[in-house]
């Protein structure tokens, strides 16, 4: 737990010296490339057996991708999308195969992941975080553990469908963010949970949209459990294992949703400073729906890690719609809850020299 504390508080201190005294745009620059590396280097030289499914399937999937032709590999893809056949996420090792003309060291695989997700994510901060040393402490609180320690296909398909696809959906450019989707299908089914992001972003957040909202929610909510035997089949992720005990998982949902339905309060005010509110709330409104479903089926947590990250964005915004003199302190005690949060999760760390 050691190296996940010191990095915590190197941010922290980053964001203070950086961002907290005569910030500037070019510091933010600095900041975010700054808790990046950290992240990479936590990530990416970090010992495979944190991670029962590193140390087996992943490896084994390396190693195997090594002694497969290209003709193979294509083959599998045309069969995937053509002929129905149960060959799980070939884009993945497509990508694998890419990789290996460069290198065949599973362990400098890993450092590539990191440098995707955590660059993708660094600039995605940078560009729409007001908070980006508050966004990266979240991150380092609540979402690190699957995306920095234990998941590979889904963590590459969340840099490009959310980090990169978000510049896309905000655009309107379909085509772009289309042909991340189809990477992202092959790469990990359970991406196209993220597509309809796309069709409701720019809806218009009204009371009359809030209602219709949250009545389907509540909609999925009542069903439960019955949903997730049919999405696990169609989406591809019925024999993952979720690496979240329940209390946990409730713990996590629980702060998830709270945050959320606080942000809703606050509407009026962020969307006084913000151009893309819209976007926001919606992916907000989808956060609630598929955290809720967690609460019902801990296999949902793979759908809702697609949303979720939107925290790292809304809560910033939220601490500055409080009085200037109100904010340290804010700060101050939203650190404190996730360096807390962060110990009380224990979370192991061994380097892979180690």
């Amino acid at each position: 737990m050691t190296v996940f504390i010191i990095n915590f508080l190197l941010i922290v201190m980053w964001d203070i010296l950086l961002l907290k005294m005569n910030p500037t745009d070019g510091k933010k620059k600095v900041f975010s490339a700054i808790a990046a590396i950290q992240w990479i280097l936590v990530s990416g030289l970090r010992s495979v057996d944190l991670s029962r499914d590193v140390s087996i399937n992943y490896i084994r999937a390396f190693e195997e991708t090594k002694i497969m032709s290209w003709s193979q590999i294509l083959d599998t893809i045309k069969e995937y999308l053509f002929n129905g056949l149960t060959v799980k996420d070939p884009g993945y090792t497509l990508l694998m195969k890419i990789f290996q003309i460069f290198s065949d060291d599973f362990q400098i695989f890993l450092v590539f992941i990191a440098v995707v997700f955590t660059a993708s994510m660094a600039v995605w901060i940078y560009k729409y975080s007001s908070m980006p040393g508050l966004s990266f402490i979240i991150y380092s609180s609540l979402f690190y553990s699957f995306f920095a320690l234990t998941g590979l296909r889904q963590t590459i398909a969340t840099a490009l469908i959310v980090f990169i696809g978000d510049k896309f959906i905000k655009e309107r450019k379909f085509v772009p963010f289309a042909f991340l989707a189809f990477s992202c299908f092959l790469i990990h089914k359970s991406s196209v949970i993220f597509i309809p992001y796309y069709f409701v972003a720019n809806i218009a957040i009204t009371p009359v949209y809030l209602v219709i909202a949250f009545i389907i929610i509540g909609v999925l909510f009542v069903l439960g459990s019955n949903l997730y035997t049919p999405i696990a089949e169609l989406l591809g992720f019925s024999e993952d294992a979720i690496e979240y005990d329940g209390g946990g998982a409730n713990m996590y949902v629980f702060a998830i949703v709270t945050v959320c339905l606080a942000s809703l309060i606050l509407h009026k005010y962020i969307k006084s400073h913000r151009e893309d509110v819209d976007c926001l709330y919606n992916l907000v409104l989808l956060t609630i729906a598929t955290s809720l479903l967690v609460t019902q089926h801990h296999g949902f947590m793979r759908l809702q890690q697609y949303f979720a990250l939107v925290i790292m964005i809304i809560i910033p915004e939220m601490v500055l719609t409080m009085q200037k003199k109100y904010r340290p302190m804010i700060y101050i005690g939203a650190v404190g809850f996730m360096f807390l949060y962060l110990i009380y999760n224990n979370p192991q760390y061994r380097f892979f020299w180690q």
